[in-house]
């Protein structure tokens, strides 16, 4: 398949995590039947395969726990030694400036780690997973000390929903990147529906909460950005910094320890599987899976966000519409935006797109963003003044 100028692989390297969360989503409903990947099969089934798909590309190790797989290191040095970026999702469990520093060191320096809080009330923390903010101080001081990037992941459940606000603007104080994933009642979590939150506890606290916090960027759905604000012309040269909302199957994929492969993490175990790396070759998978060339053509989405201004930008949560309809391809059931037609606008739009702009700032200020999306960047950005001309460009609104 053609290559891909940057994409991001979700990659489950073990069940196995020692914290216990309740309501855990990459804990099995069942113990799988088959062994997980091994070490040579992680290497050449998926690390080397996303090297050839995406050369300048970005594999999230995460789990249950990467850190008590035996092999991490190696593998870390194996995704390196292929080109690709690292993210390493973890809990943090025993994590100390010396382990940091062999896993920065395997990474060759590009290292990104990302840490959860869901809550940064204790007592609400504790209902959703282990640690809290105490300890999250802790992990972020010593990434500080060892000039290692972070990003904090906020798990959105019914159960954490009261101190959503209180959560964010703490991140929000300390300019800390954040994804939001939303809860999904995927493996251990499939008998807690109940947790699941929907369109009347997106309108009223979780899109007000993301909507004060401009670095909550990733899988923030709905969004109602300006369709073409992330399309810039700099110095004569366009330049896409892709769609915001959504990427399942467009810039990032999941793959579990047993090599099923998913367009987004949070639909692994599903129906929605695209295939096993053992039995196909990932790029194969990526480029002739039905689910997967679906999702990168142009407005697959159903219902409303068939017809929704956003609907090429945002697209809705994939995850959400199969866990609460049974179609992936449904509108987002959490959405509560009601569009006519195309031309129907958000009143939050301007609120967005002003959002975006800062978020674009910060891709190019920060790393790893701005190793990925700067000038020289791992998506083929040769203009040298790039960043002066951003700037410049954010500066005229």
């Amino acid at each position: 398949m053609k290559r891909l100028g940057f994409f991001l692989c979700y990659f489950e390297t073990t069940r196995q995590c020692d914290q216990g969360c309740p309501n855990c989503m990459t804990r099995p409903a069942t113990p799988p039947a088959r062994a997980e990947l091994s070490t040579d099969e992680a290497k050449r089934l998926v690390l080397d395969e996303l090297k050839a798909i995406c050369p300048r590309g970005a594999v999230s190790f995460s789990g249950g726990e990467i850190l008590q797989r035996a092999d991490h290191l190696e593998l870390i040095a194996h995704n390196a030694r292929n080109g690709l970026h690292t993210f390493v999702n973890t809990s943090g469990s025993g994590l100390d400036s010396a382990k940091l520093r062999r896993l920065k060191s395997a990474a060759t320096g590009r290292l990104t780690m990302g840490f959860s809080l869901d809550s940064v009330d204790e007592d609400i923390q504790k209902k959703c997973r282990s640690g809290n903010r105490e300890r999250l101080e802790r992990l972020l001081s010593i990434c500080d000390e060892n000039a290692v990037p972070y990003f904090v992941l906020v798990t959105i459940s019914r159960q954490n929903l009261a101190s959503l606000n209180s959560t964010l603007s703490w991140l929000r104080a300390k300019r800390i990147a954040v994804i939001r994933s939303p809860f999904v009642p995927r493996g251990g979590a499939a008998e807690a529906r109940h947790l699941c939150f929907d369109r009347h506890d997106m309108d009223s606290q979780i899109h007000p909460a993301l909507r004060d916090n401009p670095l909550s960027y990733v899988s923030h759905t709905p969004f109602f950005a300006a369709p073409d604000v992330t399309h810039l012309t700099l110095g004569g040269r366009g330049l896409n910094l892709g769609n915001l909302g959504c990427q399942a199957g467009r810039t990032f994929i999941g793959i579990n320890a047993e090599g099923d492969v998913a367009p987004c993490v949070h639909l692994l175990d599903s129906p929605v599987c695209c295939g096993n790396v053992r039995e196909q070759p990932l790029s194969r998978i990526i480029a002739e899976s039905e689910i997967m060339r679906t999702l990168r053509g142009e407005r697959p989405v159903k219902g409303k966000c068939g017809r929704c201004r956003y609907g090429d930008s945002c697209r809705g949560c994939r995850s959400l519409a199969h866990y609460l309809t049974g179609d992936y391809l449904a509108e987002d059931p959490t959405c509560f935006f009601d569009p006519d037609s195309r031309e129907t606008r958000s009143p939050y739009e301007d609120t967005q797109t002003a959002n975006t702009r800062v978020f674009l700032n910060h891709l190019v200020q920060n790393p790893p963003w701005s190793d990925i999306f700067g000038a020289e960047g791992r998506l083929g950005v040769t203009l040298l003044n790039f960043k002066a001309r951003l700037n410049a460009f954010l500066g005229n609104f």
